[in-house]
């Protein structure tokens, strides 16, 4: 019994690692954006298709290689993803010029989708029912935690040593978690499906379900991933230095971690679905003063992005810990993985439409005041899965019939 809770301990810190590195080599490149374009005087318009590059990269990476998991089990998807995070890594540090980094940049998106909603699903699946969406919601803190170290990393060692620097801790760290998720993930975990597993989320029991969790993916990831994106290059527009830049980005990537408390907390009390309303309150609060204090700047403008942080990262990872609740077992992965796919149609759209804002000449409190308006939805969509799915984190409710 002891021996079998150490070794779902064990898988548990290795899907926590798995998002650890993810996010890290996911964010580098937007906290080194402000050295790149300086060295290679990269022109403003190719910057939003550069940063989008990884975001196009994940949503084959979800829909099209993660579900493989589901069939094959996730230790050969989860090792093969990060082998090929490494090698990604090395293309775009040795890349000559801009063709080749994009490449090296949708690569990486490809083996992150391929990683992530695989680790998510084995985390999922052990401890006890109760915490089961709590215990997600705690690893996927990991990826908020690379960002938050990339966004360190980066602060430190662009100016001293180039916008590549950053990137080097990928590589070694990605073929050792390859090698560890062989030994600690067990094998034959794969399963036999009776229907294609997309054709399984939209069973009449799963298709509303699935609808509203792809409109609230893409609307929550693309505002995490234009403020992740270009919070710094905002900031330096309206004449704050490189450092405070980084630095109230940090402080958004904090606030995205530090969202995992309240989001679980609410969740245990109100259930995962007015949880997520609840979180997305926050973060339209923490929007619209970011707007509000682009200008002026200074500590209320990094308070805004702590706030903003904790609502749009929190409201995250209550949607996986939810998503991960309400699909059975079989077809987790799968509805996971499409669920984000989807969702990062709405997050490459969010740094490309920073960049068209941006190009209008528009101010920075302008442009981030326009983020706030899709929040809503999130909300509505929120309150209707409420409506008629209850509270999915009791095993009574649990749409476990297809």
């Amino acid at each position: 019994m002891a021996q079998g809770r150490w070794r779902g301990v064990a898988m548990i810190l290795c899907c926590a690692m798995v998002l650890f590195v993810s996010g890290y080599a996911f964010q580098v490149l937007s906290f080194s954006m402000p050295g790149l374009v300086r060295d290679w005087q990269l022109p403003a318009r190719l910057v939003g298709p550069l940063l989008s590059a990884a975001i196009f990269g994940l949503l084959p990476g979800y829909i099209l290689i993660a579900p493989l998991a589901d069939r094959w089990g996730a230790r050969p998807v989860l090792s093969a993803a990060m082998v090929g995070l490494s090698l990604a890594t090395v293309i775009c540090i040795a890349a000559p010029g801009y063709d080749a980094l994009f490449l090296g940049r949708v690569l990486t998106g490809l083996a992150i989708g391929a990683a992530l909603p695989s680790a998510v699903s084995v985390a999922s699946q052990h401890g006890s029912a109760r915490w089961q969406g709590a215990q997600v919601v705690g690893i996927y803190v990991a990826f908020s935690f690379g960002f938050l170290v990339a966004g360190l990393a980066s602060g430190a060692l662009v100016p001293r040593l180039g916008w590549h620097a950053p990137w080097w801790p990928t590589v070694p760290f990605g073929v050792a978690l390859a090698g560890l998720i062989l030994i600690v993930l067990p094998q034959g975990e794969a399963r036999a499906l009776q229907a294609r597993p997309l054709a399984v989320l939209f069973a009449p029991r799963l298709r509303t379900g699935t609808v509203l969790f792809w409109i609230m993916f893409s609307v929550d990831l693309g505002l995490f991933y234009a403020l992740q994106s270009w919070l710094p290059l905002l900031a330096a527009r309206e004449g704050m230095a490189f450092a405070t830049g980084v630095a109230a980005t940090s402080m958004f990537t904090l606030g995205t971690a530090c969202g995992a408390l309240p989001a679980i907390w609410w969740a245990d009390r109100l259930g995962p679905f007015r949880a997520l309303a609840a979180m997305s309150g926050i973060g339209l609060v923490g929007i619209l003063c970011l707007g509000a204090f682009a200008g002026p700047g200074g500590t209320l403008f990094h308070a805004a992005a702590f706030m903003a942080g904790i609502g749009i990262g929190g409201g995250q990872k209550g949607m996986i810990a939810a998503a991960s609740l309400f699909y059975p077992p079989p077809v987790r992965t799968t509805g996971l993985g499409w669920a984000l796919g989807i969702g990062r149609l709405g997050a490459a759209c969010g740094p490309l439409l920073i960049g068209y804002l941006t190009a209008q000449d528009l101010r920075s409190g302008t442009v981030l005041l326009c983020l706030a308006l899709p929040v809503p939805v999130v909300i509505a969509a929120s309150s209707w899965l409420e409506r008629t799915y209850g509270r999915i984190d009791r095993a009574a409710h649990h749409p476990s019939s297809f």
